[in-house]
């Protein structure tokens, strides 16, 4: 009985790993829609903007103060390829990225909660184990 008791335990252990493993990927998920919403957001802000003065990113925390010569981007679209975009087709873009995010999200949810029901479902054999071996 303790070898099945102990077995079940040890499957629970890596199912709890796992799940954790899941949710620290759903919290990634959830940041990534966050930020791209934001970012869009500021786009449409952007767009409605007749102010021509921006402080541009430079990375790390660096900004430099810049004058936009016309409201096209130019948008990394894979592989290095850089190409011209409109504003409104660049929040399409985003869209995009933040439904290919949210269809994650749906298959992280789904798949802890697989795991739930099978930790539950484990717990419920220990027990039935437990109490088999205290009637005999």
């Amino acid at each position: 009985m303790f070898l099945m008791e102990d077995d079940i335990v040890y499957r629970a252990a890596m199912l709890q790993q796992q799940s954790e493993e899941i949710e620290s990927r759903l919290q990634f998920v959830n940041e990534q829609i966050q930020e791209l919403e934001q970012f869009s957001g500021d786009l449409r802000v952007l767009d409605k903007n007749d102010n021509k003065e921006i402080l541009a990113s430079l990375g790390k925390g660096v900004y430099a103060k810049s004058e936009l010569k016309d409201k096209k981007l130019f948008v990394q679209v894979g592989a290095g390829v850089v190409i011209k975009k409109s504003i409104n087709e660049t929040i399409e873009v985003i869209g995009e990225q933040i439904k290919r995010f949210e269809e994650a999200r749906v298959q992280l949810k789904m798949q802890l909660e697989s795991y739930a029901q099978e930790l539950k479902r484990m717990v419920a054999e220990v027990e039935k184990i437990k109490r088999i071996g205290k009637n005999h």
